[in-house]
């Protein structure tokens, strides 16, 4: 149900006119027939981009370009500002956010050499929005309140209600979803009171989804509805699919397939009409739900692919998230293992990214401290008020001495007062930022147990169901035993790979030391399945206490626990020696074997030695393998500043 796009609340000029798109874009060609001068014509043409942006990106793009031109030509800076603001929110409707940015900095130079405060207020709406589709949330809360502080210097209560409802959309993506209702609320009682229906049309959809987080579907379906409706009467096809959409989640969870598909399909051919390449992009999730019940999971494998690459470009990482999500199952049903891990760890290293309790704090706090900034502005207004009053009371008084000493002496206690509150108040931070750090440990343990006490027990469940099958009925089928000793035995890899996860999300850090003692517990466990084969590994001393985070650590562990596997599932080796030691500033991590090795040029490398090399690149190291038929050598260069 995300992103959410407000820019032409933001940048526009706001009508009340509930007439179709289409009928108005009609009426402009036909004022442009008529022979206008030019600037009618370059008004016309951004006018033209405006609405086209509704219904077709590519001609909205093309008369924004022609807008552009003739401001330019006639050298009218306010005609070209508006231009550049149009321009810039098609390009954020189709999902070019470099392009968008682009544009909004020439709208912000011009906007600031008129000095038009209103029009910097917008800018920076805009600019805010630019940042929050790309998930940078506390840039896009940064210039939000500038924004904010820019607009409570005129009367534009449509501007300021508007970067209200975009406020919103961001403290929903950050689960804030009282503060986000708090917002939403603000903005549909302004626009509901001056009765301006086609700017509710993503008000409705926007409060939707912060209901949607809060568990109320019912009054969230209720908003959608309304949003549809708005969204039809008024030709806004953008935002009618995103109703469409989220109405279809809806139905799927409620298990209404057949109405589900309807509304997507809706949905999606809304979609089409306005070219927006980020929509037609998150429809495809719908296609992959239809595939998957269908059980065509080559298919959703192919657009799976496709979807990943689109969204990573775009550096769309919530959706990048759900496709990683989806990764996990269909591997799962194509017996592909090492994708399914190898999804698990994406899924799960991302999914701890963007709940970064330090970004999200911050950006949250930077709202908070907006607040309190603005209530001492007003507090110090009204200490300044009350000085003048005491000034003009000693003038008239014939006891001005006294009275000159007695507000000498409340000024001393306000400001011993201020100072105790001040120190109260960072006392108060502290103890807030303590709690908060506990509330996620205890988040992250909880987490942990859920996947040990959930996950564990099913997997341990499928594996003594698989033993109970084979020991209970007598198999003769091949196949079918191959089968179910796979299973079990993935199951088995499963559930150690999960404890090791389990161990790296209850660590903070993870030491080197922390990391011996893994690697030698995997070792003993790789002894018991070959017998005669030589271990050895060799640390540094003054690296025992290296540090490294619990994503770094689990790479490198995963590495040497891939190399070692290797070495001997397939090179047939009797002799691995791993070493870890310093080398100037970087540390140097060696993993060799005796087995036969492999040719470097004719073989074809598969997802181990693919995964082994982006995981060391990952967290900013070298990976290099050397192979022969005398052994195969894995070198790791860690630089110091990277861990």
């Amino acid at each position: 149900m995300k992103k959410h796009f407000f820019l032409f609340l933001i940048l526009a000029s706001f009508s009340a006119n509930a007439q179709n798109a289409q009928d108005i874009i009609d009426t402009l060609k036909k004022e442009l027939k008529t022979n206008p001068d030019a600037k009618k014509t370059a008004t016309i043409y951004s006018d033209l981009t405006w609405y086209y942006s509704n219904v077709s990106i590519d001609s909205a793009l093309h008369y924004g370009n022609k807008a552009i031109n003739e401001s330019l030509k006639l050298g009218d800076s306010t005609l070209l500002a508006q231009a550049y603001g149009d321009v810039s929110s098609v390009y954020l409707k189709k999902g070019d956010y470099e392009q968008s940015l682009k544009y909004m900095k020439n709208v912000l130079s011009i906007r600031k050499a008129k000095q038009d405060i209103s029009g910097i207020a917008r800018v920076y709406a805009g600019i805010g929005l630019l940042y929050y589709n790309q998930n940078k949330y506390d840039l896009s809360m940064k210039n939000y309140l500038l924004a904010l502080e820019y607009v409570n210097k005129t009367d534009d209560d449509k501007v300021k209600n508007n970067i209200k409802n975009a406020m919103s959309g961001l403290l929903l993506d950050l689960k804030d979803y009282k503060k986000a209702l708090l917002y939403s609320e603000e903005a549909i009682a302004f626009y509901e009171k001056n009765n301006v229906t086609a700017t509710l049309c993503s008000m409705y959809i926007n409060k939707g989804n912060i209901l949607i987080g809060l568990k109320d579907t019912l009054n969230a379906m209720k908003m959608f509805e309304k949003g549809k409706k708005i969204c039809n009467e008024t030709g806004n096809k953008l935002f009618l699919s995103k109703a469409l959409n989220n109405i279809g989640i809806i139905k799927v969870a409620q298990k209404k397939y057949s109405d589900s598909k309807k509304l997507f399909d809706e949905s999606k051919k809304n979609s089409e009409q306005i070219n927006s390449d980020v929509m037609d992009f998150k429809m495809k999730f719908n296609d992959i739900d239809v595939l998957n019940r269908e059980k065509k999971f080559k298919e959703s494998k192919g657009l799976l692919l496709k979807l990943k690459k689109y969204f990573a470009k775009q550096n769309d990482l919530e959706n990048l998230l759900l496709a990683y999500r989806y990764f996990i199952p269909v591997c799962s049903y194509l017996s592909e293992n090492d994708s399914v891990a190898f999804y698990q760890t994406k899924f799960l290293n991302l999914n701890q990214n963007l709940n970064d309790s330090d970004v999200l704090k911050k950006t949250i706090e930077l709202e908070t401290k907006y607040q309190t900034a603005k209530k001492e502005k007003l507090l110090l207004q009204k200490e300044a008020e009350t000085k003048q009053k005491n000034i003009y009371l000693i003038g008239l008084s014939v006891l001005a001495l006294l009275i000159a000493l007695l507000g000498f002496l409340i000024y001393r206690q306000q400001k011993l007062k201020a100072s105790q509150q001040e120190q109260e108040f960072e006392l108060k931070s502290a103890i807030s930022k303590i709690e908060n750090q506990n509330k996620l440990q205890e988040q992250r343990l909880t987490i942990s147990r859920d996947l040990h006490d959930n996950i564990g027990a099913q997997l341990t469940f499928i594996i003594s169901s698989v033993d109970n099958i084979k020991y209970a009925f007598d198999i003769t089928n091949e196949k079918l035993d191959n089968k179910l000793s796979n299973i079990s035995s993935f199951a088995k890899e499963t559930i150690v790979e999960l404890r090791d996860t389990i161990w790296a999300m209850n660590s903070n850090e993870i030491s080197f030391e922390d990391l011996e003692t893994r690697i030698n517990n995997y070792v003993e466990k790789a002894k018991e399945a070959k017998e005669n084969i030589s271990f050895s590994f060799a640390i540094d001393e003054d690296l025992q206490p290296q540090k490294l985070t619990s994503v770094q650590g689990m790479n490198v562990y995963r590495t040497i626990q891939e190399a070692v596997n290797n070495a001997i599932k397939y090179a047939e080796a009797s002799v691995i020696s791993i070493n870890v030691k310093k080398e100037g500033n970087q540390i140097k991590i060696s993993i060799q074997d005796n087995g036969i090795g492999f040719d470097e040029k004719t073989i074809q490398k598969g997802n181990g030695l693919k995964n082994m090399q982006k995981r060391i690149e990952e967290i900013g190291g070298e990976f290099n393998l050397v192979s022969s038929n005398e052994g195969t050598r894995i070198k790791i260069l860690l630089k110091n500043n990277s861990l």
